[in-house]
């Protein structure tokens, strides 16, 4: 017994040794004196409105920019230091559930639902991509392309996290300090091809590798753990966004408008915060910004503003590749046999405690770009931005603009890869571009489907000058709209853009969203916009006759239950349905039932479900849970934050944009959709005026601050505060 004993001691003093190394080596670099010492490098103010937005002001560029991840970091510490690892690649290395021992297994020996067990293993997918992406290698091989100017606020941010870090030991990870500029850098260039959709590509190729049931045997140290890409949440997936701009032509008070409205998740690391930064070198921008990003990527100064939309124009392509029979890592390429670059990668995934495993990978990557292998199955993917990292000079000019020729001058440069773009500012300038960087391919070839890998030919390297994206300076309309369309219906008919007029391999997306519609339908029946009637524009709550959502819902409408009375009256009561979101509507929570599974098939580009199922689901699920139909849009849709528990009008891809996962008691609380969103106009005399509102607060994640949830009922009731802008003096 005692022996026993004296072996149990044993073990637990070797474990807490091995506690106390492994935290050592986690914390070795982590030098407080050093960080603190930084500090004194930077000259800076932060300032806190009424509603808690920080306002931060530095005599440099950087000095604003190392106020500016205080602040944030302050307000958003736990997503700051999630971008940190994701940029790291080491997402997996610090998340831990009890799932993780069996999901391991299953993962490295193919054993049990990958599928699903994967998930339990939080972080591998991203690790997973942005190895596969090799983003950090690119960035450190580009990093001094990068203009000193901007590497330098970039670095200012960076110390500003490390000083926080100092000053608040206990609050943070310290074995993710220091923090650099190659860390922010990183996480920047990973997310832009998620914002264009190059998940769905990868998805793509998981089906082409995948057998006939679409799951993937996992062998060790081969990319036939592909389930990894395959279960890809969306962490950085937006639902939509809207933007507006109107001119003096369209205005009823003479004044220039515009409304920032981009749809985001409500909480998570791509959640927008909202901040003012203004230095003595020019600096003086406000607006949305994201965790760990030292830009603002949708705002406005006292002489302009823009709003940013997600667009997704065809910017990858997949490429089938011919594995040599004698040697698997050869493929052919011009007529010869080519050797992959092959990477060893190693994923470590935590168990819990200071316990964890590492499972390794070979990572394949052919002149195509990144390779997905499988024995002699292999497919290359080609995107825009995989050789690209300079995007931060980018926003950085766009922060600095005082005028249309600075601002489109940043995007001239095209290190920005996508999102559309709505501008406008003092001088009456109205502005739309479909911003892409679009790659010259050869008309001979559909690149709509697989390409031939073996041919160079095929591998563009050349992008289509900026001029040539569809684009619109001051219609004659006198307005814009962007929801997400096609970027050949953004104002009026006789002003829109003809797609016959551009290269047809550039790939552009082809759907129209009823926000377009409901836009444009407003728009056009009203020559002479109030600041006012544009608020109702903005909270719209209503599905278009001529939408999508309005199609569906006419196969139902259309379709004979055959004498099935309790299907023929839930038939009629939906005909009923104005197709309004409004909290009084009655007809509404059975409407958004039935459209929901549309509206989220047709954004993860999924195959229609059928309509008729749809709607015998719906007809059940009402019966159960209300016993009945009819039921209150307000009964049903919430806004929940800390011990406030609202109602929210709105639905999907409506203009009020609201997004809510289906539950099983039928209660919907919003997930995604309508956040920060800004409004801006400049009077007669070009005086600036603005008001914002967050879905919540400033203080994103603070859950100790007055202004976690300070704005969430102002939110819910549809109303705008005053941003403080021109309030805010510093000395």
């Amino acid at each position: 017994m005692r022996k026993l004993l004296f072996s149990l001691l044993g073990i637990v003093v070797i474990f807490v040794i091995f506690l106390i190394i492994q935290n050592y080596r986690n914390t070795i670099n982590f030098d407080s004196k050093k960080f603190l010492e930084v500090e004194k490098n930077y000259s800076y103010q932060i300032k806190r409105d009424t509603y808690g937005v920080p306002h931060v002001h530095g005599m440099r560029d950087k000095d604003a920019a190392f106020g500016f991840a205080v602040a944030q970091a302050e307000d958003d510490l736990e997503h700051i230091e999630m971008m940190i690892k994701m940029s790291r690649g080491t997402l997996s290395d610090f998340n831990f559930s009890f799932d993780s021992i069996s999901a391991l297994y299953a993962l490295l020996t193919g054993n049990g639902d990958i599928m699903e067990n994967i998930d339990a293993i939080e972080g591998v997918e991203l690790d997973f991509l942005i190895k596969f992406f090799d983003t950090i290698s690119t960035v450190e091989k580009k990093i001094t392309e990068i203009p000193k100017e901007t590497l330098d606020y970039i670095t200012a941010y960076s110390d500003g996290l490390n000083y926080y870090a100092a000053i608040n030991p206990t609050l943070v990870d310290q074995s993710l300090y220091p923090t650099t500029a190659k860390d922010l850098l990183v996480g920047m260039t990973f997310q832009l091809p998620l914002f264009y959709g190059i998940d769905h590509t990868i998805n793509e190729v998981i089906n082409l590798m995948s057998d006939d049931d679409q799951v993937i045997a996992i062998n060790k140290n081969d990319l036939s753990n592909n389930p990894i890409v395959a279960s890809i949440k969306s962490h950085f997936k937006p639902s939509g966004s809207n933007a507006f701009a109107v001119s003096k032509r369209r205005s009823k008070d003479n004044e220039t408008m515009l409304i920032i409205n981009s749809h985001q998740p409500l909480t998570g690391p791509v959640a927008w915060y909202e901040i003012h930064l203004k230095s003595d070198e020019g600096l003086n921008i406000m607006g949305g910004t994201f965790p760990g990003s030292p830009f603002v990527h949708k705002g406005f100064n006292e002489h302009l503003g823009w709003g940013a939309t997600v667009n997704q124009p065809d910017l990858s392509d997949i490429y089938k590749l011919t594995i040599n029979s004698k040697n698997n890592d050869q493929y052919l390429l011009d007529g010869e046999w080519t050797d992959f670059i092959k990477r060893d990668q190693v994923f470590r995934v935590k168990l819990f405690g200071p316990l964890y495993i590492n499972y390794p990978i070979t990572m394949y990557h052919s002149e195509h770009g990144p390779v997905l292998k499988d024995g002699e199955k292999a497919y290359a993917i080609r995107f825009v931005g995989m050789d690209t990292i300079n995007h931060s000079t980018a926003w950085f000019k766009m922060n600095k603009a005082k005028n249309f020729d600075e601002w489109v001058g940043a995007l001239k440069m095209q290190q920005i890869a996508s999102f559309n773009l709505v501008y406008a500012d003092k001088e009456d300038n109205i502005y739309f571009v479909h911003n892409m960087k679009a790659p010259k391919r050869n008309s001979d070839y559909d690149w709509t489907k697989v390409l031939p890998g073996d041919d160079r030919n095929l591998i563009w390297t050349e992008y289509h000058n900026f001029t040539e994206i569809p684009q619109i300076l001051n219609p004659d309309s006198g307005y814009l709209f962007s929801t997400n369309q096609n970027p050949f219906f953004v104002t009026s008919k006789a002003d829109n853009l003809l797609i016959d007029n551009f290269d047809s391999t550039m790939g552009f997306q082809t759907r129209t969203t009823n926000r377009a519609y409901r836009s444009f339908e407003l728009f056009e029946g009203n020559d002479s916009i109030s600041f006012n009637e544009l608020d109702k524009f903005k909270h719209d709550n209503k599905y278009s006759y001529n939408s999508r959502q309005y199609r569906f819902l006419k196969k139902i409408l259309d379709y004979d239950f055959k004498g099935d009375q309790r299907l023929i009256d839930a038939q009629d009561f939906l005909s009923d349905w104005d197709l309004g979101t409004d909290s009084n509507n009655q007809h509404a929570a059975f409407g958004v039932c039935i459209l929901s599974p549309e509206w989220l098939a047709e954004i993860t580009r999924e195959l229609e479900p059928d309509a008729i199922q749809i709607f015998k689901d719906c007809v059940d699920e009402f019966e159960i849970n209300f016993g009945g139909l009819s039921i209150s849009w307000k009964e049903v849709s919430f806004l929940e934050r800390g011990n406030n528990l609202v109602h929210i009008q709105g639905g999907p891809d409506v203009l009020r944009a609201i997004y809510s996962p289906r539950t099983e008691d039928g209660i919907l609380k919003a997930v995604a959709g309508d956040g920060l969103y800004i409004y801006v106009k400049w009077n007669n005399e070009q005086e600036m005026i603005s008001k914002s509102i967050h879905q919540f607060g400033s203080a994103t994640m603070d859950r100790s601050s007055d202004h976690y949830d300070d704005q969430i009922h102002l939110f819910a009731r549809e109303e705008l505060k005053n941003t403080f802008f021109n309030e805010i003096q510093f000395p």
